[in-house]
């Protein structure tokens, strides 16, 4: 790759004589398409136009057109007589450091640029109808953009020193035992009056996600969000706060949010605490429609009126694995808060961005994760209890979420949307960044076991997953393991290895790997292989949902009825609200 720097210049006409004269080389692009990019860049405040330079020979070579608000590239381009690729890998590569996870629009008659931006890692999502003329707006994969980035490092250095508290809990876990360490860390962070003003209102957002932590009607331990951390923090703030409202949104079987609050006692709070707490059912909740900054993946999202309302909000997530996001700690605690069609789009649109996207609009006060029992292996939902006996509690969430997740034996880097947080600057993840009070890191270490996640294929089935995100191998993992049983029509081998009419192969990441052959059957997974969607079946999502991928590959199964992930009739009424959205975009 050539060795390049970007220079921020100012637009002038020079430059829109350039553009003519390359739209006019390509012959396909309609009259008056330059003059109407200039006049949107002219209205347009947040544009910033970068000049391209080879550093070997301090002379321009490109223009990249870029705006701010939108993350977007609105365009690039390439003199003659370079190299287009060389050239634009390199800028884009400086690009990415300075903004992060980026879109481009590209003229859809520009074949041979759209061409070269979907071979260094873009997408084809869209297209955009912009009065006579058509653009197609490409998304850059995410796994192509850690990829390619020289270095993890945040794209605005975060200066502040964050403090999380690290502390033990009496192993025997009562509720007084929790109070006591409720007040250990409330003391070591600067006193409750910090983070709840007299007459306050005060939501608590739980972990709350399915009916999977009760056995035989007795709660295991490090599913949701333990009902005696919760009752012991409610007594702590009630002497502050005017009143306290539990609230959340559960993300599997959406409609049942009330039947978890009963089946895990939350329900008896408000009998506890007559006419001071409430619970709000955030998959029902009125919400507001808010602007996500930077407009990365998503521009808005519709926020419940109750978070939007409250004084103080403090997250209350579990400490525990996940099978796809690798962590399900603070970062990812706040998708609960989201309404279902919301949920449901971030797996379209791209759930780690989204994920990050929320820290935008939900700001909580304070997060204290319930590591009292966390969980461990096929979390989080279907892992197994581990006993921690311990709270980590702190203002920034990647704090937490970075101490917390080397207490669990993992680099903070390797989850997604922890990674996308830090780098984007919603907070640290260096070790010097954080002070810790309580127990030290090495005192209370306690590595977690992680799900065996397995690309395994069959007789027929063959999958492709190089370079795959831990998002898209663990959704496919799941669907596959329902096929790692046996076949009803010959019991003595697997369903997986059933012989088939032709080879089916499954594309999962962005790079293929081998070369697809057009006989065969090809399944492509996620945006990632949105590029080669018309080339065979296309699973849409980022990561696709556990339903599109069991309904996607239990199509070559008729005889065989698919699992279940949730229900059914809303998973399918999401779809066809999802595709309403669609429609009007």
């Amino acid at each position: 790759m050539a060795d390049v720097s970007l220079k921020r210049i100012r637009l002038t006409r020079g430059i829109k004589e350039e553009l003519m004269r390359y739209y006019a080389k390509t012959g396909k692009v309609a009259e008056g398409y330059v003059d109407h990019l200039f006049h949107k860049w002219e209205e347009n405040k947040e544009i910033l136009v970068y000049q391209i330079e080879k550093k070997t020979e301090k002379e321009a070579c490109g223009i990249i057109v870029y705006d701010r608000a939108g993350s977007n590239i609105e365009e690039i381009y390439v003199k003659d007589p370079y190299d287009p690729k060389e050239i634009g890998f390199s800028a884009l590569d400086e690009l990415i450091l300075l903004h992060s996870l980026v879109s481009v629009t590209p003229n859809d008659e520009d074949f041979q640029k759209k061409d070269w931006l979907i071979e260094y890692g873009f997408r084809p999502f869209r297209k955009i109808k912009e009065g006579p003329f058509v653009r197609e707006k490409l998304e850059l994969s995410t796994v192509v953009y850690f990829d390619r980035l020289k270095e993890h490092r945040q794209i605005k250095p975060y200066r502040k020193t964050e403090h999380v508290v690290v502390e033990k809990v009496n192993p025997t876990q009562s509720e007084e035992d929790i109070f006591e360490a409720l007040k250990g860390i409330f003391e070591k962070l600067g006193g409750i009056k910090k983070y709840v003003k007299k007459g306050e209102s005060v939501i608590l957002k739980p972990n709350i996600v399915a009916d999977h932590g009760m056995v035989d009607g007795q709660y295991k331990g490090g599913v949701v969000t333990d009902l005696k951390l919760v009752k012991a923090l409610i007594r702590i703030l009630l002497p502050h706060a005017s009143k306290i409202i539990v609230a959340e949104g559960s993300s599997i079987n959406r409609s049942a949010t009330t039947k978890m609050f009963r089946i895990y006692g939350y329900d008896k709070l408000e009998d506890l605490f007559p006419g001071k707490v409430k619970l709000v059912d955030l998959n029902t909740d009125d919400t507001y429609e808010m602007a996500v900054p930077f407009r990365r993946r998503m521009a808005s999202r519709k926020v419940p009126k109750t978070l939007v309302e409250g004084d103080v909000i403090i997250s209350l997530p579990v400490m525990k694995l996940h099978f796809a996001a690798i962590v399900s700690l603070a970062i990812k605690n706040l998708q609960g808060t989201m309404p279902p069609l919301e949920k449901y789009m971030t797996h379209f649109f791209g759930l780690w961005q989204n994920l990050v996207n929320i820290h935008y609009l939900v700001r909580p006060k304070l997060t204290i994760i319930d590591g009292l029992i966390g969980q461990e292996d096929f979390g989080p939902v279907s892992g197994v209890p581990k006993v921690m006996n311990l709270l980590i509690a702190g203002e920034n969430p990647v704090a937490c979420d970075a101490v917390c997740m080397r207490i669990m034996g993992l680099d903070p880097k390797d989850s997604p949307p922890v990674l996308l947080a830090y780098i984007q600057g919603f907070g640290p993840i260096e070790e010097e960044k954080i002070k810790i009070s309580g127990a030290s890191i090495e005192e209370v270490r306690n590595p977690f076991r992680l799900p065996e996640i397995s690309m395994k294929g069959g007789v027929n089935f063959k999958i492709h997953s190089q370079g795959a995100c831990p998002g898209c191998k663990g959704y496919l993992h799941f669907a596959l393991h329902k096929l790692r049983r046996p076949d009803p029509k010959a019991p003595e081998r697997l369903l997986i290895d059933r012989p088939l009419d032709k080879i089916i192969n499954i594309y999962v990441g962005p790079y293929e790997g081998r070369e697809i052959k057009d006989n065969e059957i090809n399944i492509f997974v996620g945006t990632c292989q949105l590029h080669n969607a018309k080339r065979g079946i296309h699973l849409p999502g980022c990561p696709p949902h556990a339903e599109v991928m069991i309904k996607g590959i239990f199509q070559f199964f008729p005889d065989v009825l698919p699992p279940k992930y949730a229900d059914d009739t809303e998973e399918a009424k999401l779809e066809r609200m999802l595709g309403e959205v669609l429609k009007g975009l």
